[in-house]
């Protein structure tokens, strides 16, 4: 007969922590969604973009390419219609404050614009920055 004691309560609960414990610190803390035009300058952007997310593995990554079909239902998601190279979500969001700066991940980088009309107010310090805090949960 098992005899429940809360010394035997309490051993129960530090094993089921122990082994669950660090597979929760280890699950995602989120999901970034990068949207792209499949063309070579963009296509660079988001390589080196993949470069930063590497520091930061506790995110899913999943890519879209704005002319695959396949990606008509996730654009509607988040109803973009406007012609532009790059768009980054982070849980959702394109849009953060870092300090008193606001960034939004849509177009080129700054300083790395292909055509200039579409360079961003974001950089991959940003990113990182960004990705640092969310997986902090802050």
């Amino acid at each position: 007969m098992f005899i429940k004691t809360s010394k035997t309560i309490i051993m129960a609960v530090f094993m089921v922590y122990a082994v669950i414990g660090p597979a929760t610190a280890m699950a995602a803390s989120g999901v970034v969604e990068i949207f792209y035009l499949p063309h070579p300058p963009a296509e660079a952007v988001v390589k080196d973009v993949e470069a930063v997310l590497k520091k930061h593995d506790q995110f899913k990554v999943a890519k879209y390419s704005f002319e695959d079909p396949q990606s008509k239902k996730i654009l509607a998601k988040y109803d973009l219609r406007e012609h532009m190279p790059v768009v980054i979500f982070i849980n959702g969001q394109n849009e953060f404050t870092l300090g008193k700066k606001k960034v939004a991940f849509k177009n080129f980088p700054k300083g790395n614009a292909f055509v200039p009309m579409f360079e961003g107010n974001w950089s991959y310090r940003d990113l990182d920055g960004v990705l640092s805090a969310v997986g902090k949960g802050k």
